[in-house]
């Protein structure tokens, strides 16, 4: 006797984000390389990745790297100044509708990025370098077939922006309060 078991389909998305067309993903205070300053749109030297589980609300431990949702930002091939959401698409990126090797329905997903200018690194190789780095929050979408007009993209499950810089930077008000320290220091040796 033969039993049929239900199979489910593949899951898609589309990997774009346009962040409604003038916000974008940008350099933080603290950056690696040095000669790309806070506030600069990414370019063509940063790769971006969907990092998904299958279910809504799953933790950030359990998300996987989807390697068909890789892909580099909009604009010019390297960051600088003169890009913006509004001038060359800097800080955006157009991706592919992916498959994600999930099945169909809800699933977890968050963004990275990183700062790659060979395309050749993981995300785990650039926190181990220390450049620029950033994520996502953690958002659900509902992955369908790839043939389905309402395919979701990030921008319709409403991503928002997010910073890049070296992860490990210290908070300005910890510069602040080691300054203060040291002043304490100073002014109590001097009695």
């Amino acid at each position: 006797m033969a039993t049929i078991a239900p199979t489910l389909g593949q899951g898609f998305l589309n990997f774009s984000w346009f962040g409604n067309g003038f916000q974008g993903i940008r350099i933080g205070s603290c950056s690696s390389p040095a000669s790309q300053l806070p506030g600069w749109y990414l370019s063509g030297d940063y790769s971006v990745q969907a990092w998904m589980a299958a279910g809504a609300g799953q933790s950030v431990s359990s998300l996987l790297p989807i390697a068909a949702a890789k892909t580099v930002f909009i604009g010019g091939a390297t960051t600088t100044a003169a890009g913006s959401p509004t001038t060359d698409a800097s800080g955006l990126w157009q991706g592919l509708v992916t498959d994600t090797g999930f099945p169909r329905g809800a699933a977890t997903i968050q963004v990275r990025a990183w700062y790659d200018p060979n395309h050749n690194t993981s995300w785990d190789q650039a926190l181990a370098f220390g450049v620029n780095s950033g994520k996502s929050s953690v958002l659900n979408i509902t992955l369908v077939g790839n043939n389905d007009p309402t395919v979701n993209s990030l921008d319709t499950v409403g991503m928002a922006p997010f910073n890049v810089g070296i992860l490990s930077c210290p908070e300005p008000s910890a510069f602040a309060l080691a300054g203060s320290g040291a002043a304490l220091l100073f002014f109590r040796r001097r009695k």
